[in-house]
């Protein structure tokens, strides 16, 4: 996951069109659908009303971006890419919060 993160943040700084550029697009997609509802789980575990709020959003957000048609595409990669960066960690902690 994160090599595909850092190869659609270079795409889209590039080339943001082409197969390469639609097969990264489709597996950050998948990647996304993948962690949301572990990123669901975390958002909603948090305390702060402020940090929860934002990861819910934040959440929600990804999903939006994942299911939306892409007009700009070097935006939507970078939106996807972050999308997928953010709920990989969100996703991770919420694992953490379950071993313990």
């Amino acid at each position: 996951m994160a090599a595909d993160v850092r190869l659609a943040l270079d795409l889209a700084n590039g080339r943001a069109t082409g197969e390469a550029a639609d097969a990264v697009r489709a597996r950050l997609r998948t990647y996304i659908v993948a962690l949301a509802d572990g990123a669901d789980l975390h958002a909603a575990g948090l305390t702060d009303l402020r940090a929860r709020d934002i990861a819910t959003n934040t959440v929600r957000h990804a999903r939006a971006v994942a299911q939306d048609e892409a007009h700009d595409l070097a935006a939507n990669l970078r939106l996807l890419a972050k999308s997928v960066d953010h709920l990989s960690r969100y996703a991770a902690a919420a694992q953490q919060r379950s071993r313990w």
